[in-house]
């Protein structure tokens, strides 16, 4: 795994950028309100469903190809350019560059933040009370990865403690994965909770989307499409 490192001086006004552009949120809470995306490169997490594996895995991918280290001055710019009012920061792990963050939400008055991550990480005092949302996504058992790497109880808990985070989960197979989430949601108090069915193309959201609309209500979840995949924008 490659290790984040960013010099002293530097976290606070340089973040190691994979992608920015101009789209809709596709998911979550929020979906369908116009916004930008910053993706931030690397990740804590090596998911076998990741849509994003050019943010951390350096086994098919130049990290020097796919990422570029960029002033947070310059991406404020850019935000502002863009003239809208939401930007999600996203990844790969965003939570490991949370200072950069902090500094971006600092200077971008009137613009509401929104992060998503996968929970494993806590907030830092400089970026908790300048977040709008948290869209959390803890990852289950279908990700691959160890029950002890992928949920974090004090992260999640003091996630939930600002009192605007969302709990958003990946259902790969409804027959395993919604048992294993009403098991979390429970253990560790996590609410409001949206489920959202895993998949790359139309034909399989929506068969997720089907399967899903019956149990989230008679477990009182919300549902998520992915209005990204359904309508081919990014």
């Amino acid at each position: 795994m490659s290790a984040l490192v960013i010099p002293v001086g530097r976290a606070e006004s340089t973040a190691i950028l994979a992608e920015k552009f101009e789209s809709f949120q596709g998911e979550g809470p929020w979906m369908g309100q116009r916004c930008v995306f910053l993706r931030l490169s690397r990740c804590n997490l090596r998911c076998g469903f990741c849509d994003t594996p050019e943010t951390w895995d350096w086994s098919r991918y130049n990290s020097s190809e796919v990422s570029r280290r960029v002033p947070i001055a310059d991406l404020v710019s850019w935000v502002r350019e863009r003239a809208v009012d939401l930007v999600v920061i996203t990844g790969g792990e965003p939570m490991l560059q949370q200072l950069a963050i902090g500094t971006l939400a600092r200077d971008l008055p009137g613009v509401r933040v929104q992060i998503e991550t996968n929970g494993t990480m806590e907030p830092i005092p400089e970026l908790a009370d300048r977040v709008d949302l948290w869209v959390v996504s803890p990852k289950l058992a279908n990700s691959g990865m160890d029950y002890p790497a992928r949920i974090k109880p004090q992260a999640l808990a003091a996630l939930s403690a600002t009192g605007r985070a969302v709990f958003k989960f990946v259902v790969s197979d409804p027959a395993n994965d919604l048992d294993e989430i009403a098991e979390l949601v429970e253990e560790y108090g996590l609410t409001p909770v949206w489920a959202m069915p895993e998949g790359t193309t139309r034909e399989a959201v929506l068969a997720g989307m089907d399967s899903l609309y019956g149990p989230a209500i008679d477990r009182g979840w919300n549902v998520s499409t992915r209005l990204h995949i359904l309508t081919g924008a990014r």
